[in-house]
């Protein structure tokens, strides 16, 4: 892989994505395929499963089904953003009510998306959130002065 596509590869969002439902699955994964900002690595059909690939892929973003049975994705997305607080999870939902988007975002959601919106609210995010994460990017390529000795 030649520089040029290493950098293209990170500048991507590596990205799982969760839904209880195989249809929905394999629909979000096949939108996403050829988007130039996100790079699908993963996909779970429960919060558990999720929670599980988080610690092994390491995604810089969740995309999460709301409602599944078990693990409810509420409940799974607290549980990434304790155990994995730079990955960034976006839970789609049914529900669009400012109610049920407060509640996501107290469970450690960094935004909602309505699912019969999906493409449109997702672009959205993902224009919002790149400038975000490239200054969160160079932050972290610079080494913290140290003040020892000083």
């Amino acid at each position: 892989m030649n520089a040029r596509a290493r950098s293209a590869s990170r500048a991507r969002l590596r990205t799982l994505v969760v839904d209880d439902s195989a249809t929905i699955l394999h629909a979000i994964c096949s939108l996403l395929e050829h988007h130039k900002l996100v790079e699908v690595v993963g996909r779970a059909k429960s919060g558990r499963e999720a929670i599980d690939k988080v610690t092994d892929l390491r995604p810089d973003l969740v995309l999460m089904d709301a409602d599944m049975p078990g693990m409810s994705g509420l409940r799974a997305a607290l549980a990434v953003s304790q155990s994995s607080p730079r990955t960034r999870t976006v839970v789609m939902s049914m529900d669009a009510t400012p109610q049920f988007r407060r509640t996501c975002i107290d469970c450690g959601a960094s935004a909602v998306i309505y699912k019969p919106k999906f493409l449109a609210e997702l672009k959205t995010w993902l224009r919002d959130e790149q400038p975000r994460r490239a200054v969160r990017l160079l932050h972290e390529s610079f080494p913290r002065p140290s003040l020892a000795g000083k």
